[in-house]
């Protein structure tokens, strides 16, 4: 059984954009704090794509 959470359409609207910009701005980091991380549905999605990175929410 799958809990009603929160959903932001805009987030699955514009995951992948963000996702190509991170790629190339954080290539050579290791950290991120999420500020404002909402849903959570960004870092979800971006986590396993960007593997190099220990991500971490604030909420």
């Amino acid at each position: 059984m799958i809990a009603n959470l929160p959903f932001s359409q805009a987030c699955e609207n514009n995951k992948q954009p963000i996702l190509s910009v991170l790629q190339k701005e954080l290539k050579d980091s290791l950290h991120v704090l999420e500020v404002g991380s909402g849903t959570g549905q960004h870092s979800v999605y971006f986590a396993p794509r960007l593997a190099h990175l220990t991500w971490q929410t604030s909420e």
